[in-house]
């Protein structure tokens, strides 16, 4: 069969359309055309179909291929010129109604506020879900048996008759069930073309736990001794004074910043700026990418950070730990420390508690505290090694670099030897096993030092005044 019934079929289709339009001019072709396109497709693929069957079952010899190569690009042709007019038709009703929107931007219209509020009586403890998807909330725990909720929602739209409309579909709720109490902005019922934001302010009882659920707009929690639950696409979430544990799962953030948590926390973010956290009495889990500064303080019980380059653990923090993109510093410790990162300057000081640290790259510095050492091990493939020795500390000292200089400023027991390209400085007086080895990099053991990084943030000595010069003498002549 050389000839097919598709070519024809297709003309006729096309000739039907326009043959409709002259007879009634209020349907556009284009407009069928570039809606119902894909359909074009679909009678081509069910046409060849038919045919194939047709001659097998007229027993006669069937087609090399069922499309053909410059049917195929015929095909690729149609499908990006439709699509890219389907497009560009949309674009343009959409400026004429002015609801361009650019990922959540409003191009064309106005913004338009109205006031929102609710309250109602609860128990003293009561379970409270947010659900607000774009927009701020602040829920204070307070001195009351009630819910008060204030604030403003902001609707866009081309005139105020059009916002009144949307703003009557996403109206505030305030549900209480028993002891669970649901706040509600409603702007799932707004069409996905109108955009819309709720700012919240809601004074809650103390005793209350509070789950909250949005997709953009930040969350603030104070002054409550239940739990505290954050789930959001995209979410500044911010804490302070909670009594119960903590749940943050987010895809996206800013900031998050937790500071007086009694409770566990756990933290989960597939993409985050800065994070914070300050005297927390549980442990702590974080596992996700950050791309700003950390910092800890104060973490009572166990502290796990893990993300694609690092795994960090710590039994117990009394001081501070703080990782950006490419340093680690960790001060005053009271549990073990534990860490495996691909890339990173490490600092450690002020600890007396095992230390295990292995690096891909990046230059390692240690300095314990000056009671009693206990095991450190601390490897990296490409870095300089520095450890700030107590004077009269126990300790069985091996210090490897495979290629590199060692330096041993610390003097007796310790002994320095060169081997092949690199060098190793052993010795101790039976106290606990320390192993240092470096890939490349120069090796330094110093006696008591401070560390470099502490000292490039001290303060200098303001210079001296200059001298007052002395009177002349007085000489009688």
């Amino acid at each position: 069969m050389k000839q097919s019934f598709v070519g024809p079929i297709v003309l006729i289709g096309i000739g039907g359309l326009f043959l409709a339009n002259n007879l009634r001019p209020e349907l556009s072709p284009w407009r069928l055309l570039l809606d119902y396109w894909p359909y074009l497709l679909i009678v081509w693929g069910l046409v060849r179909l038919a045919e194939i069957g047709f001659l097998a079952s007229r027993n006669q010899p069937l087609p090399k291929r069922g499309v053909s190569g410059g049917e195929w690009g015929l095909i690729i042709f149609i499908t990006i010129a439709a699509s890219g007019m389907w497009f560009g038709m949309d674009v343009r009703d959409r400026i004429r109604t002015g609801k361009v929107n650019l990922r959540g931007l409003q191009i064309f219209g106005e913004t338009f506020e109205y006031p929102v509020s609710a309250n109602a009586n609860c128990p003293k403890a009561p379970r409270i879900i947010v659900e607000n998807r774009r927009g701020n909330v602040r829920l204070i725990g307070t001195d009351t048996d009630r819910i008060n909720v204030s604030g403003h929602k902001t609707v866009f739209g081309m005139d105020r008759v059009e916002a009144d409309r949307i703003s009557e579909r996403m109206k505030l709720e305030l549900t209480v069930q028993g002891d669970q109490v649901v706040i509600r902005t409603n702007q799932e019922n707004a069409a996905s073309d109108n955009r819309v934001e709720a700012d919240l302010e809601v004074q809650i009882p103390k005793g209350a736990s509070v789950e909250c659920r949005g997709t953009y707009g930040d969350f603030d929690v104070s002054q409550i001794s239940g739990s505290f639950e954050v789930k959001s696409e995209n979410a500044g979430v911010r804490g302070q004074d909670i009594g119960g544990n903590v749940r943050i799962d987010l895809r996206r953030s800013d900031v998050i910043r937790l500071v007086r948590v009694k409770g566990n926390v756990d933290v989960k973010g597939a993409r985050a700026d800065d994070l914070e956290m300050d005297e927390v009495a549980g442990q702590v889990v974080v596992d996700g990418q950050f791309t700003g500064n950390i910092d800890f303080r104060r973490i009572d019980k166990s502290l796990r950070f893990s993300s694609k380059s690092t795994n960090l653990t710590i039994e117990k923090l009394k001081g501070r730990a703080h990782l950006s993109d490419g340093d680690l510093e960790v001060e005053d410790i009271q549990g073990a420390l534990h860490l495996r990162s691909k890339s990173k300057d490490v600092r450690v000081s002020g600890f007396s508690t095992p230390v295990d640290i292995d690096l891909d790259r990046g230059d390692i510095e240690l300095s314990p505290g000056s009671g009693t050492l206990s095991m450190m091990v601390a490897k990296t493939s490409s870095g300089r090694v520095t450890l700030h020795l107590p004077e009269n500390a126990k300790y069985d000292l091996d210090a490897t670099t495979r290629r590199g200089e060692a330096e041993n400023e610390f003097g007796s027991p310790l002994t320095s030897r060169e081997e092949n390209r690199g060098a190793t400085i052993r010795g101790g007086n039976g106290g606990p096993k320390i192993l240092l080895e470096t890939g490349r990099g120069r090796m330094t053991i110093t006696r008591g030092g401070v560390m470099s990084s502490r000292a490039d943030r001290s303060v200098p000595a303001p210079p001296a005044p200059p001298k007052v010069a002395a009177p002349p003498a007085v000489v009688d002549r």
